[in-house]
């Protein structure tokens, strides 16, 4: 009888007060991927390519495409008034070719700038298997973004790099991701927010994507156009092109 009396406070603490308690970070994040989709269709993704629009004003608009492949490899480029510039890594080494800087023939990424890239290369993001990646993750409690209740979670990667994630507390998807970069010799909170979330084959992302600097009234805003599961991708497309 106890141990049928624990099994009902567990099914029920919704509507049994005396039994609530805090979730744990893997109950939320285990309700993350299954609100995303679920695990089995993220081992089923080796390759994914997106294309969006990016906009910074009425007169600061480009086009984005970026192309992942797993493990590590990462691709993305950045049109504007008809000239592009591509930021890449092979899992190993970044590089970057920015005609509109000067940087005409490719350049050696920095180690910090390859990390970021080696970090967003994971097509499901930090929290999907985040055991299996060595990242740590810390339930810091609830806060509230733009009127609706959040998780707060500190997300220690295996780098280092600290950064924190905010899931919605109703639907478990993400709401907003905090993170630091060195900017010109200072260091700078980034905010991203995270919305208009659409399944495709069965994967949730999302369609709206708002970048900015903490406290700044300058937004870049992303609007997710395509996303394709599984295209074709050589590893061609992520190494350093010989000249």
């Amino acid at each position: 009888m106890r141990t049928l009396g624990l099994v009902i406070c567990i099914a029920g603490t919704l509507l049994a007060p005396g039994c609530a308690r805090q979730p744990t970070v893997g109950t939320l994040l285990d309700g993350y991927v299954r609100a995303r989709g679920g695990l089995e269709r993220f081992e089923g993704i080796q390759t994914l390519r997106m294309t969006a629009k990016a906009s910074a004003g009425p007169d600061r608009k480009a086009r984005v495409m970026r192309e992942i492949k797993h493990p590590g490899l990462i691709r993305t480029e950045f049109t504007f008034q008809g000239i592009t510039s591509i930021y890449a890594c092979d899992g190993e080494q970044g590089w970057y070719v920015a005609p509109l800087s000067g940087v005409i023939d490719p350049e050696v990424m920095s180690k910090e700038g390859t990390q970021r890239a080696i970090e967003q290369a994971a097509i499901g993001g930090p929290l999907v298997e985040w055991q299996a990646k060595g990242h740590t993750v810390d339930l810091l409690g609830k806060e509230t973004i733009d009127g609706r209740d959040v998780f707060k979670l500190k997300v220690t990667l295996t780098s280092g790099t600290v950064r924190y994630e905010f899931l919605d507390a109703e639907s478990l998807l993400l709401k907003r991701t905090v993170s630091s970069r060195n900017y010109h010799d200072r260091t700078i909170e980034v905010e991203t927010t995270y919305s208009d979330f659409r399944a495709v084959d069965g994967v949730v992302f999302p369609h709206l994507i708002t970048i900015g600097a903490k406290g700044q009234p300058l937004v870049l805003e992303v609007v997710v156009e395509t996303i394709e599961l599984n295209p074709p991708l050589d590893d061609s497309r992520f190494t350093v092109p010989i000249l």
